[in-house]
């Protein structure tokens, strides 16, 4: 009979309430992204956002204002703080940040590129403008 077979895992195991996410996280040098599993407290981007936040991967402050999902590209509009991370950033801390959240929210939404606009503007940093849709590259 179908009884008794073994208890399946319910959805949510966690009683807490919170899912596990994969974001990325810079390593000890600051030279690559590596894949971490993280508890967030839902699936909303400010949730991945925040995750990455608490990993250091981006600063305090950083918000996501809006995405959206169209033909694979994910478009994220992110608060000022962010710009300003970037634009505070060398070279190599601005690509890890870029990438972090590039290859967190793909992963998460299922894209295959993110373009990133500040206050709903190209993103621009001292090296680069970002008027682009970057793919992950993990």
């Amino acid at each position: 009979s179908k009884t008794d077979k073994p208890a399946v895992q319910p959805e949510n195991p966690n009683p807490s309430g919170t899912e596990s996410v994969t974001i990325y996280v810079p390593d000890e040098q600051g030279e690559t992204l590596t894949p971490t599993g993280a508890d967030a407290k839902d699936d909303s981007d400010q949730s991945l956002v925040d995750a990455l936040i608490a990993a250091g991967s981006l600063p305090e402050g950083v918000k996501v204002q809006s995405s959206s999902l169209e033909n694979g590209t994910l478009t994220l509009d992110m608060n000022a703080a962010f710009g300003e991370a970037i634009r505070a950033s060398g070279t190599a801390g601005e690509t890890l940040k870029i990438y972090a959240l590039v290859n967190t929210f793909a992963q998460a939404r299922g894209a295959t590129a993110v373009l990133i606009t500040v206050d709903g503007k190209v993103l621009e940093s001292g090296h680069e403008v970002y008027d682009y849709a970057i793919e992950p590259n993990n």
